[in-house]
């Protein structure tokens, strides 16, 4: 009886009227029967559960029921049998809801990147740190899987099954064609909010206020920046992209009631996701928080394209432009910090000279500072190009490069302050020789910072052509300072042929020796290479001149008595003075 009717009665259309008592009595007495067997106070079962053919009629009956009630609705009569049409509605509505609750409840799994990677280890690989992943309403599809990583790890999430998806978009349909709209998207919306507030849980992000930021120490709120990125990239890229696929796949061609759900479930927690990056970026400008904020701006920019994508209808319009004034936040931060960096160093008035003229921790802080501020370099150049700063002085013979012109101002300053820090510093040495040392040694080493990393790129090379000379002038005004005395000794063109002259000489050139060696004592050089060629050019003036001195007192003494060191013992002894350098 069931089945004939509803075969009978597939459809109900404008041509059935008061006359039709017959028909309408027999759809409502089968629709009934249909609808009972699934009420939801009698049945625990799932009507979805249960063979597609049930599902079908039981649909089909809906359908049915629910056109006989415009009917019978606008044909202002048969008030009886409009009010059964009305309680079998209500009925079939509280199983489809039941139905839709428990199907999307089963598929709605938090994202727990913890137990997810234990959980299904063959999903898991070694790969570089990025994040995919594809949504869309292109094709309706609910097939979505996304990958994210954990330091080495590669994980992959994904959501609701097409079968499953596909009773969820026919009941959906099915609610709101009825008139249910509301009980569809509450149920929806409370479903799957708990599971983005869960996910969100799981990974870490808190709901932050601004003065608790700014009290934390540094330590503990550069762990959190930390994993705060690796949480937006989950976050942005699969949960609230997943959420935004589902709304699509579920509600397809009911466009507020996609929007509508998405906005309640998305909107607040990305807000919040977001907040922390706001919070960050107004906190202190230290120089050390530049490297996070700059994390923060990176990870950010590499978001804004999907953010703006799932964040795309009006109710959410607020997401896109909270991450854009984040932006501009963490842009303002960033400059903040290099302003506050510049003022750092141009203010640093140590005046203690450093043991052995080796190189100077302001040297060592500032070169690694830019050196690891140079792999931000694209970043750097659109947040300076976007708000550049005057600076107080013109650098000196400095080439800029076209693509990062107002980068290499900012950092060329840096390194020039720095360079007239180190010249002032050099004065503190009371000895020219270790004096010139120093400057060899600090300069060296701002240039190896600089050709070793994108510096090079920012400041140009003629830039550092120009320092490379210099660090070799420098190396010949010491060998000048510490060795001229000993090489003035031996030098042929000043050495008499008299005797005592002779005698006299040597002792003023052992006694030079002694008092390079004693002077040495101390002094450090501390690259290998460098030190590599200071031993090898002294070497190279010093014991030809020696070995000839050697020949003229040997011309003039059939002993070699007044002689104390060989021309091997001197080269063993430039070599011993640079192993201690």
């Amino acid at each position: 009886m069931i089945r004939g009717a509803l075969r009978m009665h597939p459809v109900i259309t404008n041509t059935l009227d008061s006359n039709n008592l017959e028909d309408m009595e027999e759809m409502l007495a089968a629709a009934e029967i249909l609808i009972s067997k699934w009420d939801t106070n009698k049945s625990s079962k799932m009507l979805f559960q249960s063979n597609a053919e049930e599902v079908r009629m039981y649909m089909d009956s809906v359908q049915n029921l629910q056109r006989l009630m415009e009917h019978l609705s606008a044909g202002g009569t048969n008030a009886a049998q409009l009010v059964r049409a009305q309680r079998l509605m209500k009925m079939s509505m509280a199983r489809l809801q039941n139905e839709f609750h428990k199907i999307l409840l089963s598929n709605s799994e938090p994202i727990d990147p913890d137990r997810e990677s234990s959980a299904r280890p063959s999903s898991c690989s070694s790969t570089e740190d990025s994040i995919t992943c594809s949504y869309g309403d292109d094709d309706g599809s609910s097939q979505f899987s996304s990958i994210c990583s954990s330091s080495d790890r590669t994980c992959e999430f994904d959501t609701v099954p097409l079968d499953a998806m596909a009773d969820l978009r026919n009941i959906a349909q099915r609610m709101a064609k009825s008139g249910y709209t509301r009980e569809c998207v509450r149920v929806f919306t409370l479903t799957r909010k708990s599971v983005v507030e869960e996910s969100l849980y799981n990974l870490g992000v808190e709901k932050v206020r601004l003065n608790d930021v700014r009290k934390m120490e540094w330590t503990v709120l550069d762990d959190k920046i930390k994993k705060w990125i690796y949480a937006a990239k989950i976050s942005i890229r699969i949960l609230f992209a997943r959420e935004k696929r589902l709304c699509v796949d579920v509600f397809g061609g009911l466009d507020k009631m996609r929007d509508s759900c998405f906005a309640e479930i998305s909107k607040e927690p990305a807000e919040r996701l977001l907040a922390f990056a706001e919070a960050v970026a107004v906190t202190s400008r230290a120089p050390e928080r530049m490297f996070r904020v700059l994390d923060l701006y990176e990870a950010l920019t590499d978001l804004m394209p999907e953010i703006e994508d799932i964040f795309s209808q009006e109710a959410c319009f607020s997401v896109h432009e909270q991450a854009k004034r984040n932006l501009v936040q963490l842009g303002e931060a960033a400059r903040g910090i290099l302003m506050e960096f510049e003022k750092a160093v141009e203010k640093e008035k140590s005046k203690v000279p450093i043991a052995g003229g080796s190189i100077h921790p302001l040297t060592r802080y500032v070169m690694n500072y830019l050196t690891f501020l140079s792999d931000y370099k694209e970043s750097l150049v659109n947040i300076i190009t976007d708000a550049p700063r005057e600076l107080p002085k013109v650098l000196p013979d400095n080439e800029l490069t076209d693509s990062s012109a107002p980068l290499s101002v900012h950092l060329g300053w840096t390194v020039f302050t720095l360079l007239c820090k180190i010249d002032k510093k050099s004065d503190l040495y009371k000895d020219v020789a270790l004096s010139y040392l120093f400057l060899m040694n600090n300069l060296h080493y701002i240039v190896q910072k600089v050709n070793g990393s994108e510096i090079k790129y920012i400041l140009g090379d003629g830039w550092v052509r120009k320092q490379w000379n210099k660090v070799r002038q420098y190396a010949v005004k010491y060998e000048r300072a510490a060795w001229m005395k000993v090489l003035s000794c031996v030098t042929d063109e000043e050495v008499p042929s008299n005797g005592g002259v002779l005698k006299e000489r040597l002792k003023e050139f052992n006694s030079a020796m002694e008092e390079v060696k004693r002077r040495h004592g101390e002094w450090v050089v501390p690259d290998v290479n460098l030190r590599e060629k200071l031993r090898v050019s002294i070497t190279e003036k010093l014991i030809p001149s020696y070995d000839s001195f050697l020949n003229r007192i040997r011309s003039r003494f059939e002993s070699d008595m007044y002689i104390k060191y060989t021309p091997e013992d001197v080269q063993d002894f430039v070599l011993d003075v640079f192993k201690s350098l």
